[in-house]
């Protein structure tokens, strides 16, 4: 993956977050600040998102520690092969919210 396919992937990935807020009606802030979205729920609590472009990956930070992903077979992956969306729903429940990405 070249650097212009890595950040259409991670555009992708923000719209689909962004996209499930709104279609859920979650009381979140989803805030984009360069190479980081930034995920604030009602107790100000927060799941950040960024962009690690030297690294070509995706790395989420939330109440269950950081996390580190890579693209392979066409999905964001640790390197245990867990996905990047498991990990978001499982982010969302710790910080108070059934979620359902990917």
């Amino acid at each position: 993956m070249n650097v212009a396919e890595f950040h259409q992937q991670i555009e992708n990935v923000w719209q689909a977050i962004e996209e499930q807020i709104d279609e859920q009606g979650y009381d979140i802030d989803c805030e984009v600040q360069g190479a980081v979205m930034t995920l604030t729920f009602e107790d100000d609590s927060q799941i950040v998102i960024n962009k690690q472009e030297a690294m070509l990956e995706l790395w989420l930070a939330s109440k269950l520690g950081g996390f580190h992903f890579a693209y392979k077979d066409g999905q964001w992956q640790t390197a245990e092969g867990r996905s990047f969306w498991t990990h978001l729903n499982e982010a969302f429940a710790r910080h108070g919210e059934t979620a359902n990405f990917g």
